[in-house]
This record gives structure tokens, sequence and C-alpha cells, in this order.
């Protein structure tokens, strides 16, 4: 009988040992993995654009005729025109002079002057007729221009200091006398800045009371 009770008693250990949960020893335990980075490795740069530094050029744009040019009038020689900019009137002379600027190696530069006179009853075509006695011999080249509605005679070539252009023209009985010069110059430069002076003038030229646009 006692032997039969510990078979029991042993059977029962038996099973409970069976069922309760294992026990890990402190070999047995379970630690986190560590995760190790190669520091070897670079980080994923990001790429940059440098941006271009850009040149800036000026460009001067002609928004009107006032951004060329300068504009002369006088209310009591009753006149007024443009001449280019960059180019001076020479003041405290008794004729208005308009003077281009120094040419690099050269005496010689544009130049505009103005004469004014009684014109005696006569026309523009007769006085350029008379200047022609000036100039025999001469190949005068002749035309005509309009200067704020009076006819004007162009005589190109009239012998001076250097060959000139000569504008005549006759407004309430006053004799204008537009000169400008060098004309016909081997001086191709000063010939240019002669011929701005002459399309600038003629082309603006009015009798007062002058616009303010020209």
């Amino acid at each position: 009988m006692k032997t039969y009770f510990l078979a029991i008693a042993m059977l029962v250990f038996v099973l409970s040992a069976c069922d309760a949960p294992a026990t890990l020893t402190l070999d047995q335990t379970i630690l986190p993995t560590a995760v190790i980075m190669s520091t070897n490795t670079p980080f994923p740069v990001i790429p940059t654009e440098t941006p271009t530094p850009q040149v800036l050029e000026s460009t001067h744009i002609q928004t009107s005729v006032n951004d060329t040019v300068e504009l002369f009038s006088s209310d009591q020689l009753g006149l007024c025109f443009s001449y280019p900019q960059g180019y001076r009137h020479l003041h405290g002379t008794d004729s208005v002079e308009i003077v281009a600027p120094d040419i690099t190696g050269s005496d010689v530069k544009g130049l505009f002057w103005l004469e004014i006179s009684d014109s005696y009853n006569r026309t523009a075509e007769k006085i350029a007729d008379q200047e022609m006695t000036y100039a025999a011999g001469l190949n005068v080249g002749r035309w005509t221009v309009t200067l704020d509605g009076e006819q004007a005679v162009v005589l190109d070539g009239m012998p001076g200091q250097d060959f000139q252009r000569r504008v005549y023209v006759v407004h309430q009985q006053t004799l204008y006398i537009l000169a400008f010069m060098p004309t016909r110059s081997e001086n191709k430069a000063a010939g240019d800045q002669m011929e701005a002076l002459y399309a600038a003038v003629t082309n603006s030229w009015a009798w007062s009371p002058c616009s303010t646009s020209k």
C-alpha cells in the first residue's frame, strides 16, 4: 500500500515537471541583436546646382527723340532745334555754335554754326545763286529741303577753312544760314559727325513757339 502511494506521488511530480514552462539559464538569455552600420559607407549627397552668374549688358533703348539729342531753344532768335547728345553748345559767343566731341589724333571735328541777317527782300533761291559766285570752278552740290514749312536751299562743298555745307532759308524777311563742316572730308570720323549734326538739326528745326516734342 505504501509502495502504491509512493508510485502515484512520483507520477504526479513527473507530470507537473512536464507542464511547467522551461526556465532559461543566464547563458541561454536572448539578447537583442545590434545592427552595426559601416562607417565606411558615405551618406548620399544631394547634388546642388550653382547658378551661373549673369552678365548684364547695358543697352540704350531709344524711346523718344529726347533720349539721344539735346535741345537748343531761343525765343530771342525765334527758333529751336536738336543736336546729338554728347555734342557741346559753345556758350559765350555771339553766334550759335555746336561742336562735336574731339577725335583722337585729329584736329578736325564736326561743327555747326548759325548766321542771321536781313534778307533784303531776297528769296533763299536768289541768295543761293549769289553765293555760288564765290564757288567758281568748284563742283558744288545743290538741293532743297524744308525747315518747318519754309523751303531752304542747300549748297554742299562751299569754300572755307574746310569745305562747308550751307543751308539758306528766309523766314519773316530774316535770312538764316545753317553752316556745317567739314563736308567731303577725307577724315571719315569728322565727316560722320558733320552728317549727324546736319540730320539732327535740319530734321528738328522749328520756329518759335517751339513744341516740347521737338
